[in-house]
C-alpha cells in the first residue's frame, strides 16, 4: 500500500448549511451543519486513509484539551496516522465555516498564532520515504522545510497551491519545487483570468502534471502530453466545503495508482463534485465513483 504524508495545518470545526449567505445585520436558517476536521491536509489524509492508503498527517500542535484529543481521537477512528503533538498550554481552536446553495464558502478560524507557529517544530521523518507529499500553500515558511526534505529523499511532492497571473511571482520558488501542482479558481475567479494561461504558467513553473479547478466548471489537467477539459456532473450543490480537498486526494490516489492524466482528471472532477451533493467529506468509495463514470469502469492500468 502506498504511503502519503499529508502536510499542513489541523483544526478541529463546523460547517453551518444556509439556502443563502445573509445580508450584515441579518440572519439566516440553518438547514444542517456537520463536525469536520481541517484545513484542506486533514481532509486528504482522511479521504485517503477511507480509500485504502496508507495516510499519515504532520500537523500544528493542538491543546491537550477535550477538542483537541476528541479531534486525535477521530484521526485515527477513520485510519489516519497522526504525527500531531498536544499540549498543556495551548488551546484548541475552533473554526466555523458557512456553506450556501451557491456553492459560497465563508469561513471564521481563531485566531491562534501559538498553535499555527508550533507547525514549524514538527517532526518531519515520516516524509522519508514515502510514496507522496502533499502540502498546502498557506501554511507559509514551514511548507519550504517539508518540501526541501521531500526532494532531499526524492519523495514527489502534490501541492496545492492558489496561484495568480495577475501576481506570477508569489509562490513560484515552491511551485517550481514540487511535481505536481493544483490551482483552484473560484466561479468568480473563472471570469477575472484565463484558466488555460493558469495551467499552462503551472507546467512552465515545472509541474510534471498540473491541475486547474474550476467549480461548477469542472477542471483542467495538463501534463507532457497535452491538455485534458474535464466538464463538471450536473449535482445539488448542499456543501462545497472539502471539495478542492476531495480533489486533491482523487488526484493523489489515481496519480499514484498509475492512471492516465485524463483518467486522474476525470476521477478526482466527479468525485470533488459529487462530494458537493452532500454534507461533510465524500463518503463514497473508489468503486462508487467509477461506477458513475463507464469509461473508467473497467480496470484501468
Amino acid at each position: 500500500m502506498s504511503r502519503v504524508v499529508c502536510f499542513g495545518y489541523v483544526n478541529p470545526g463546523e460547517v453551518f448549511f444556509v439556502e443563502r449567505y445573509p445580508a450584515a445585520n441579518t440572519g439566516a436558517y440553518v438547514r444542517a451543519k456537520h463536525a469536520f476536521i481541517g484545513a484542506d491536509c486533514a481532509m486528504v489524509a482522511q479521504m485517503l486513509a477511507g480509500w485504502g492508503v496508507e495516510a499519515h498527517l504532520i500537523g500544528n500542535a493542538l491543546g491537550a484539551d477535550e477538542l483537541g484529543h476528541r479531534t486525535l481521537r477521530a484521526l485515527n477512528e477513520r485510519g489516519v496516522h497522526t504525527h500531531i503533538v498536544l499540549r498543556r498550554d495551548l488551546h484548541t481552536p475552533h473554526e466555523v465555516d458557512i456553506s450556501d446553495r451557491a456553492g459560497t464558502r465563508t469561513f471564521f478560524v481563531e485566531d491562534a498564532p501559538q498553535v499555527w507557529g508550533s507547525l514549524a517544530d514538527a517532526d518531519l521523518t515520516p516524509i522519508r520515504g514515502a510514496a507522496m507529499l502533499y502540502v498546502d500553500w498557506y501554511v507559509g515558511p514551514p511548507v519550504e522545510r517539508a518540501v526541501d526534505l521531500a526532494r532531499a529523499h526524492g519523495v514527489p511532492v502534490f501541492i496545492n497551491v492558489e496561484y495568480s497571473l495577475k501576481r506570477p511571482e508569489l509562490h513560484r520558488n515552491l511551485i517550481a519545487k514540487s511535481t505536481y501542482a493544483q490551482s483552484p479558481m473560484s466561479d468568480v475567479h473563472v471570469g477575472q483570468e484565463d484558466p488555460y494561461a493558469l495551467i499552462a504558467a503551472l507546467r512552465g513553473l515545472g509541474a510534471r502534471i498540473a491541475f486547474v479547478t474550476r467549480g461548477k466548471h469542472g477542471s483542467l489537467a495538463a501534463d507532457d502530453k497535452g491538455l485534458v477539459a474535464v466538464p463538471a456532473p450536473s449535482v445539488d450543490v448542499v456543501d462545497t466545503q472539502g471539495a478542492g480537498a476531495v480533489y486533491s486526494a482523487a488526484a493523489i490516489y489515481g496519480v499514484l495508482a498509475g492512471w492516465t492524466t485524463a483518467e486522474v482528471a476525470r476521477f478526482a472532477t466527479a468525485a470533488a463534485s459529487l462530494k458537493c451533493a452532500q454534507h461533510g467529506l465524500l463518503s463514497l468509495t473508489v468503486a462508487d465513483i467509477l461506477a458513475r463514470l463507464p469509461a473508467l469502469a473497467e480496470p484501468l492500468e
